[in-house]
């Protein structure tokens, strides 16, 4: 259900708490004068739309941040299941059971070892990118206090 923006400077002014990622509180004021009657009703009929309207809130990051925060997640996933998979190898050869299943275990935490390193080189390249970014944003904020 869409309620559309009214027409007004005051939705205008609204329109980033009434459609954005805040929290509004909207106090509608009316009065008991006859004279404010088609006011009073406008008002109230603002407040009753403005009420309708639902967001949807997202995190408001930096899109850098988040990638470095799914690669940290990844690699803490990757980790675990290394651990689980070390662990198992441990009980498998103390078994005496088959040599067959030891080569493609082996390939798979080569290969599962190769992806983490890879994912770590990728986070290091973007935790630099965000130092330089960092850096070349303090020295502009700092320039621009100086003028």
């Amino acid at each position: 259900h869409v309620i559309p923006y009214r027409d007004s400077k005051l939705t205008r002014l609204l329109q980033d708490s009434l459609g954005g990622n805040a929290k509004t509180v909207m106090i509608a004021n009316i009065g008991p004068a006859g004279y404010n009657y088609v006011e009073s009703m406008s008002t109230l009929r603002y407040a009753s739309r403005a009420k309708g309207i639902q967001n949807k809130p997202k995190i408001n990051e930096d899109p850098k941040d988040a990638l470095l925060r799914k690669y940290l997640d990844e690699i803490e996933q990757l980790k675990h299941q290394l651990s689980l998979r070390n662990g198992s190898f441990s009980g498998k050869e103390g078994g005496g059971g088959g040599g067959g299943g030891g080569v493609s275990d082996d390939s798979a935490r080569i290969q599962k070892e190769a992806e983490l390193r890879k994912l770590l080189t990728q986070k290091n390249m973007i935790e630099e990118e965000r130092q330089r970014i960092k850096a070349a944003l303090d020295s502009s904020v700092l320039s621009a206090k100086s003028t």
